[in-house]
């Protein structure tokens, strides 16, 4: 089921409201590849696309908190470090089973399960926990 962009996501800043529109993208792109696990290129793709969006994004975000000196700028990038740590563990594991033709479609399946759960977690922890503070901090327009 993918996750839909709501208005109650919104930071107030048009850049990296849109930065978090595109992870969400990936992330549904991530997940509809997930579940066709046969098709693995598209799971390389989407993998990458997510990881690379993510990376780009927190350095965007975090140059924006120094700019307009983000009282939660340290709590913020923490949480950016820790979630390139879990986009890495995603990014091995899809890479591990695009590579190795032994893994059963049901340790897939879990693997899919716990990928997915990650993913939505992300947008509750760090999105709606921890970016929203953002707001009012640096409402502009692109």
């Amino acid at each position: 089921m993918p996750i839909n962009w709501n208005p109650k996501l919104s930071v107030g800043n048009a850049f990296v409201d849109t930065e978090h529109k595109l992870i969400i993208s990936a992330m549904n792109g991530l997940e509809l590849a997930l579940l066709h696990p046969e098709e693995k290129d598209l799971l390389k793709f989407f993998m990458d696309q997510l990881y690379q969006i993510a990376k780009e994004h927190f350095q965007n975000e975090e140059k924006l908190q120094i700019k307009f000196m983000y009282p939660y700028f340290e709590e913020n990038q923490t949480g950016h470090v820790i979630l390139m740590v879990k986009l890495d563990d995603i990014k091995k594991s899809i890479y591990s089973f695009v590579n190795d033709a032994n893994t059963t479609p049901e340790e897939f399946k879990a693997t899919s399960a716990k990928i997915a759960e990650t993913l939505r977690s992300w947008v509750i922890d760090h999105i709606v926990k921890t970016d929203l503070k953002m707001k009012g901090f640096m409402d502009y327009a692109i």
